[in-house]
């Protein structure tokens, strides 16, 4: 299928897949460097600079970093094709009890499942992977000396695992592409968006006293338990599914109590729900729902005091979706993508939440395509396939040929 869009063109899939190849040891390398950077939410000073060094060493026009430690990088289109905007983060969550975090190992892929060598190491598939194929891509197409029609461009962002302040930093920024490609994993299918997001928090309060006396208080602990049960027990199985986004999930994620010592029964209990939703369950019906819980509690436990508090949001559905019938970019992708893996990927949602929201909020094209498994994320089996890593730096750069134009040379 080589050539399907660009039969004329002076550049070929099979010279991009050959200059990957010879530039292996490079790609790998990059990407080890940057992952044995730690580079946690508001800590990515470090990680930035290894982006920034590497997009100035392999040719990009114009390379930026902004007070947040977003990095941009051009390649400047010298026609007046589209530009492409590829967007990964450069942050990662903490790395916990997981071994080595930062060790960016080579190694054989059989503890992990998979066959074939992996870079192992905190942020690997989530999502220094892609950030790092996305960087030496366009390399890749420096090295040929391709030039295309409109521009390929790079953010790499900062402060995504904690509400995505750096893309929306540079969305703000005015560094837009006419489409965008989100590199989050997707074990190399391709991912057209994702459910929305929103949490609860529900307060519970009571009344302390020596724990030594518990008949003298009203545990707040135990009252928030009672919740808990009642929400898995009977409105996590109700919630509603999506053909198109999925299940609507609930989950709790958070707790604490006030005061926060050993011998004293807690007066106040809060904890923290994470509820990924689609259109047919609103933050509104969430809010309603927890309400109505506690409300029916309160007819059989009168002392049972408790406030529902969820976020608002401008929007109403906060995930997105790029649907192939209004954007064949989608075609383009899903088949580029195609001539370089040698079958037709899978065009699905994602799970999680990815900064493509403040893309597609915008009316523009959002389409995921990553190395790395949405299984391997915030876990301890943080890993990234050496050859799904080569594989996306061809398809990114195949794909950029694509969308923006190769210009013919004299």
């Amino acid at each position: 299928m080589t050539g399907l869009f660009l039969e004329d063109s002076m550049v070929s899939l099979k010279e991009i897949s050959a200059k990957v190849d010879e530039r292996r040891e490079e790609a790998i390398s990059f990407l080890q460097e940057l992952i044995k950077v730690p580079s946690p939410s508001w800590d990515e000073a470090a990680a930035a600079e290894i982006v920034v060094t590497k997009m100035r060493g392999v040719g990009f026009d114009e390379v930026g970093v902004d007070e947040l430690n977003d990095v941009t990088g051009v390649i400047k289109g010298v026609g007046s094709g589209r530009s492409i905007l590829f967007n990964g983060h450069i942050d990662h969550v903490p790395p916990g009890d997981m071994p080595e975090p930062y060790s960016g190992e080579l190694m054989d892929g059989e503890p992990f499942g998979v066959e074939g060598e992996v870079v192992y190491g905190r942020a690997a598939s989530d999502m220094k992977g892609a950030v790092a194929a996305m960087v030496m891509a366009g390399g890749m197409l420096r090295r040929l000396g391709v030039e295309l029609n409109g521009d390929y461009m790079v953010a790499a962002v900062a402060q995504e695992e904690v509400g995505g302040a750096g893309t929306a930093a540079t969305v703000e920024a005015g560094f837009l592409g006419d489409v965008v490609i989100i590199g989050e994993a997707t074990n190399m299918e391709i991912a057209l968006g994702h459910r929305g997001s929103t949490k609860a928090e529900v307060v519970v309060n009571g009344r302390s006293c020596h724990a030594s006396a518990p008949e003298r208080g009203i545990n707040a602990l135990y009252k928030a338990v009672d919740i808990l049960d009642r929400i898995r027990s009977e409105l996590i199985p109700a919630l509603p599914d999506h053909p198109l986004y999925g299940k609507t999930t609930l989950a709790a994620t958070q707790i604490s109590v006030k005061p926060d010592t050993p011998n004293v029964v807690p007066e106040e209990c809060r904890f923290t729900l994470d509820c990924r939703y689609n259109p047919n369950y609103s933050v509104k019906a969430l809010g309603e729902d927890l309400e109505a819980v506690i409300a029916e509690m309160k007819e059989a436990d009168p002392e049972l005091d408790a406030e529902v508090v969820t976020r608002r949001s401008s929007r109403e559905f906060t995930g997105f979706y790029t649907d192939p019938e209004e954007h064949r970019e989608v075609e383009e992708a899903r088949q580029a993508a195609a001539e370089v893996l040698g079958r037709e990927p899978e065009l699905k949602v994602w799970q999680f939440v990815t900064d493509g929201r403040f893309y597609s909020w915008r009316g523009l094209p959002v389409i995921g395509f990553g190395p790395g498994e949405e299984r391997s994320a915030h876990s301890h089996q943080d890993f990234v396939r050496v050859d799904d890593y080569l594989e996306t730096i061809k398809v990114y750069a195949w794909l950029a040929c694509v969308i923006c134009g190769v210009n013919e040379k004299d």
